[in-house]
């Protein structure tokens, strides 16, 4: 603590800051003392006259530290301590303002004390300045005399009345002049309350009303601020406003673009724009749905796009989980179908179910196993994936492929009904993972698993032969329509491109923030570097853990079994004897029915709960027998449609599994009219290298498609036709006349020809293969049938 020196002039803290000195009278303790020395940072004291005390010898910061102490003037009064003056107020402002602040500083502390700041020791105030002996208007006339005529300030004695009383309530920035530090807003001299609703106006355009050009928001403008704000409120010009649109970051030519364009640029999220970033594997994973562009073969036996789902870890920027479902379009219904089907819940067309997010959650936690047909290469042993360490801690490493197993911690999803509904919800709580929704409209809070998603599309998608691009401008050549992938097969392809494509490449956002300079790393030897920090935790699930992920329905029992989506299902262990036509006890919306669990892709069988005992009991449809072969909801759904359209009802179970059978035996065959499938330029079948390769058009081959054009003038009338080699026409030996006496009008004309033709078969030449001569030794069909006279 520091104080100001015996004898130097005080005013309401506007005293020149100073020191401890020698000669200082100070109060310590209770006890008057003299400073008579200092030594470093010791302070001799001895005691005052009259006083008892001793003299003593302490450290300055006792000194300041006491409670009591204070440096006194000659009254014995203790003199009060000026704050330093805040200097960094003037950070910010012009040199010029500054500058100008401290000059006035000077100049009002003179007013106020008499004295300059930092004069010399016993210096006496100048003409006009002394308190003492002038009062504050004189000396604020003074002052302003002063600067008048030395400075060349056009300033009054009141306004160096309003610079003191500034400087005594805000220090230094009291005299700095606002003007100067004042910034011109956004809207400049615009009445607020305009800017507010010319905001309002432009984003409700986009929002809700078709596109439309600057002067018609400028019109509707007018026509809001009339009757919102009164007529008293201006409109600027349009002049001003389009310069106002510009100072507000919006392009009066974008005014006019789609209702989505404008959308997107009105959800774009505020800057600054940074990376999604995470610390450990599993800290944060990104999931979404796309459509593949990949036309496959569906269960129905017709031609469907696939949708993916999938799950990517945003440390390591691996794909630890993907699931392909089929989606078919819709397709007109009648009312009747209509009707028939909105108790099953069928949409107009099928994709990625609540039960496909569930089970996504479960893939990403246990090992992928190598598939049949997987390249060596795919193996988790043959690839960065530190194999030898996770092996030690999980078994099912052994004939695991090259994808990590990640737990995660936090999910970011988007507001599809997939992800939005209570069943993804549950198995989250169940596996102890929190979910975090993305803002609508927003793709940028999940950019990282949209990206990848374009990257599968150019990496893998375009080279499936079936590929169909994202619209008909990205589409290719047509090829055979009748190779297409079953779900299956295209599965099998996606999952090894994941171990062998995609983990194994290097992604350039994944280099070390230590050694900038070295080549990036891959998916999994990211994952190789976090998992040595993070750990690696096996997580067993079991076939309860795998129901848990089902959606869930609440049942009841009946004698004939449980009616579940107009099917009937039945245990015929007679294990649900126990709870058939009994009240589960289970209240509210529950209404004493009983949980089930179900799989819409395996329905030919579903599961309750006994949560008295805690036990699943297995239900299989009745009349599975009738259908034989693995079928799922959709082509229940079909074949109910199908039945209904008969003049059949929607309840006859039996009669739709027989549909449902007959369906899947059309399917096994191949679609009837498959349609059109397109690949980009450069995937279709060379010429020339496939063997069933025809060219394009309508499959018909022309022999004369390269001749040249028949001269028709050219030619003179046909008379004779010349027989190189008659043999081959007629027996050896025998000649052949020309005119009509061979042809078939003669008598036995049509005999003689085919006799002579197969009679002469044994002299054509040895070069036919045995094919060819089999069908020529082929009798023909041409005689007629001979009536039996007998």
């Amino acid at each position: 603590m520091s104080v100001v020196p015996q004898g130097r002039p005080s005013a309401a803290g506007l005293a020149p800051r100073g020191i401890v000195a020698s000669g200082d009278q100070v109060r310590w303790m209770g006890s008057h003392y003299g400073v008579s020395a200092l030594s470093g940072t010791t302070v001799h004291l001895e005691p005052a006259p009259g006083g008892a005390a001793p003299a003593v010898s302490v450290p300055i910061q006792f000194l300041a530290a006491a409670e009591d102490f204070a440096v006194l003037d000659r009254s014995g009064r203790p003199v009060s301590a000026q704050p330093l003056p805040n200097w960094s107020m003037l950070e910010g402002v012009s040199a010029e303002c500054a500058h100008e602040a401290r000059m006035w500083r000077r100049h009002v502390i003179e007013v106020d004390t008499g004295l300059l700041p930092e004069v010399p020791e016993g210096s006496r105030p100048r003409e006009g300045y002394d308190p003492e002996l002038f009062t504050l208007v004189e000396r604020y006339e003074r002052k302003a005399a002063e600067l008048r005529a030395v400075l060349g300030w056009k300033v009054s004695w009141k306004t160096v009345q309003r610079k003191r009383l500034a400087f005594l309530r805000e220090d230094i920035w009291g005299l700095i002049d606002k003007r100067r530090t004042r910034r011109t807003t956004v809207n400049g001299r615009t009445d607020a309350r305009v800017v507010d609703l010319l905001l309002a106006l432009q984003e409700r355009q986009a929002k809700e009303e078709a596109a439309t050009d600057a002067r018609t928001l400028f019109k509707n403008l007018r026509r809001a601020a009339r009757a919102r704000l009164g007529p008293g409120v201006k409109v600027p010009a349009e002049p001003t406003l389009y310069a106002l649109l510009k100072r507000l970051g919006i392009d009066a030519l974008q005014l006019r673009d789609p209702t989505r364009r404008r959308k997107d640029r009105l959800n774009r999220p505020a800057p600054p724009f940074a990376v999604t970033t995470a610390t450990a594997p599993g800290e944060l994973v990104q999931i979404d749905s796309t459509a593949l562009d990949v036309k496959v073969l569906g269960d129905d036996g017709r031609p469907t796009q696939v949708e993916l789902t999938a799950a990517i870890d945003v440390f390591t920027r691996s794909i630890i989980a993907a699931v392909l479902r089929p989606k078919t379009a819709g397709r007109r219904k009648s009312r009747q179908q209509t009707r028939a089907l909105l108790s099953t819940g069928t949409s107009k067309g099928r994709a990625t179910k609540a039960v496909d997010a569930s089970l996504l959650l479960a893939l990403c936690m246990v090992p992928a196993p190598m598939r049949p047909g997987f390249d060596a290469a795919a193996s988790a042993a043959r690839s960065d994936l530190p194999y030898e360490e996770l092996l030690e801690v999980d078994a099912r490493m052994e004939h695991a492929a090259a994808r990590p197993v990640i737990m995660p911690e936090t999910i970011v999803i988007d507001h599809g009904t997939v992800f939005t509904g209570q069943t993804f919800f549950d198995a989250c709580s169940y596996l102890g993972i929190s979910v975090r929704p993305a803002r609508k409209r927003t793709p940028t809070d999940k950019a990282i698993v949209e990206r990848t998603f374009e990257s599968i599309k150019s990496l893998f998608s375009q080279h499936v032969n079936s590929y169909t691009g994202r619209d008909f401008s990205r589409r290719g050549k047509e090829i055979d329509p009748d190779r297409l992938w079953t779900l299956q097969e295209l599965d099998d392809l996606l999952q090894e491109w994941i171990a062998v494509g995609w983990q194994a490449r290097p992604h350039e956002e994944l280099r070390s923030p230590y050694e900038p300079n070295l080549p990036p790393l891959t998916p999994n030897q990211m994952y190789a570097a976090g998992v040595q920090a993070a750990g690696y935790l096996p997580i067993p699930l079991g076939f309860a853990d795998y129901l848990q992920l089902l959606p869930i329905a609440w049942v009841g029992v009946r004698d004939d079994g449980i009616r579940f989506k107009n099917r009937t299902y039945d245990n015929f262990k007679g294990e649900l004897e126990k709870v058939r036509n009994t009240p589960s006890g289970l209240k509210g919306k529950k209404r004493d029915r009983w949980e089930l669990r179900y799989n819409p892709y395996t329905p030919e069988q579903v599961w309750l709960r006994d949560h008295r005992s805690g036990e699943w009991i297995t239900a299989v449809f009745k009349h599975q027998h009738l259908i034989g072969a693995p079928w799922t909801q959709h082509l229940w759904d079909s074949a109910t449609a199908e039945y209904v359209a008969r003049g059949g009802r929607h309840t006859q179970d039996e009669a739709i599994a027989q549909v449902l059978a007959d369906l899947l035996e059309r399917a096994g065959q191949g679609p009837d009219d498959p349609g059109v499938v397109s690949v980009p330029d450069g995937y279709a079948p060379v010429p020339g290298l496939d063997g069933g390769w025809a060219p394009s058009g309508d499959g018909v081959f022309d022999p004369f498609a390269d001749a040249e054009a028949l001269d028709l003038d050219a030619l003179g009338p046909l008379t004779v036709l010349e027989l190189d080699e008659p043999s081959l026409y007629a027996p050896a030996g025998e000649e052949i006349a020309p005119g009509p006496a061979h042809g078939p009008d003669a008598p036995g004309g049509a005999d003689t020809e085919v006799s002579s033709l197969l009679a002469d078969l044994g002299d054509l030449d040895d070069s036919l293969d045995s094919a060819a001569r089999h069908l020529l030794e082929l009798p023909a069909e041409t005689d007629p049938p001979q009536e039996d006279t007998r």
